[in-house]
């Protein structure tokens, strides 16, 4: 009896073990790895997963921006559009202009970058850039989309970004970026983004994040979300970070030369 009582209360502990230890774990890891974990279960605003590379000899970014979209509106549409920030244009003669002036250290007074694809579902998508000063991103859909429907576009570019260095005291850089990559928007008397208020509604929450830049050893990075990881290779430093429930997401990289 004596046995079958301590096989019996073994097997309890044991159960009793398996059962709790991952509560306890979820319940005392940061609350960064929590929201990891939870990406998925996200499910009501906009997600943006967005991979930067930093090349600091060309002062330029080498992007990949995933979007998981919700059509929050009242109608379906065929059409996406997204403000391009101080990102790209795809106007030849303001592009030169711009490098001329960044060559001739002057303040650039446009956006200059290049779009390598727009994709859906690995499916090259027809696009153009519209609107004044060439700001808007419009992507047209292969199917409408619903109400509380969504879809997953993803864009790579690249983009000069020497104009947004703001500062440069004892010869160290800082680029600040504010508005740095492609944002989703709609037009309601003018275009504004699609987290804004409406008649005192909010039409839309914030959105997610989840950026993964990497820059040179001699550069370090600040950002609006949380760190939740940073690891330091031969000639790089890589971070990542998020948030959520915000409508914007601003960095900065940071020169360290002495």
């Amino acid at each position: 009896m004596s046995i079958l009582f301590k096989k019996i209360t073994l097997r309890m502990l044991l159960l009793l073990l398996v059962v709790a230890l991952p509560i306890a774990i979820y319940i005392f890891i940061e609350d960064d790895v929590q929201l990891t974990w939870n990406i998925n279960n996200i499910k009501e605003i906009n997600k943006y997963t967005i991979s930067v590379e930093f090349f600091s000899e060309e002062e330029k970014l080498s992007v990949v921006e995933n979007i998981e979209y919700i059509n929050k509106n009242e109608k379906s549409t065929d059409k996406l559009f997204f403000y391009l920030n101080n990102v790209l244009t795809s106007n030849a003669k303001l592009c030169q202009d711009a490098i001329e002036e960044i060559e001739n250290k002057a303040q650039a007074r446009y956006k200059i970058g290049c779009i390598e694809y727009v994709r859906i579902k690995e499916k090259n998508m027809d696009y153009k850039i519209i609107g004044k000063n060439n700001s808007v991103l419009m992507i047209k859909l292969d199917q409408r989309l619903e109400k509380d429907d969504k879809v997953i576009i993803d864009i790579k570019y690249t983009t000069i970004i020497s104009h947004l260095n703001k500062a440069a005291n004892e010869g160290k850089a800082s680029y600040i970026l504010a508005s740095w990559y492609p944002t989703a928007i709609q037009h309601d008397n003018g275009w504004q983004l699609e987290t804004v208020y409406k008649s005192n509604e909010l039409v839309c929450g914030g959105n997610y994040f989840l950026v993964d830049i990497i820059v040179p050893e001699s550069f370090e990075v600040q950002a609006t979300g949380r760190l939740i990881e940073k690891l330091k290779t031969k000639r790089n430093q890589h971070y990542k970070f998020q948030d959520q429930n915000i409508s914007n997401f601003y960095i900065n990289i940071i020169s360290t030369n002495k």
